[in-house]
């Protein structure tokens, strides 16, 4: 399973990723540029996105990359949580 965040014009050292019950959180903060210019569309400030997970994940099977303003983190799924054939007995 894979989440895509786009976080343009910020540093990886700006924000963290944490899995916890279930919910991948991704926070954050955003300093001001300067204000140079008629009009400023990037927002400042601090910010965090929580995402419910559809299934169990492995903890340390996760892995983060940030590349061109783009953080891509993908998750394994727990072997509890993959499909499985059931024998009939």
């Amino acid at each position: 399973m894979t989440v895509k965040v786009e976080l343009a014009g910020m540093k990886k050292e700006d924000f963290e990723i944490a899995l916890e019950d279930g919910a991948l959180t991704v926070s954050g903060k955003r300093e001001a540029g300067s204000r140079e210019g008629f009009r400023n569309e990037r927002f400042s400030g601090t910010f965090s996105r929580t995402v419910a997970l559809p299934a169990p994940v492995k903890s340390d099977g996760v892995q983060a990359s940030y590349e061109d303003g783009i953080l891509t983190i993908v998750l394994q799924k727990a072997e509890e949580a993959k499909p499985r054939k059931i024998t009939i007995s």
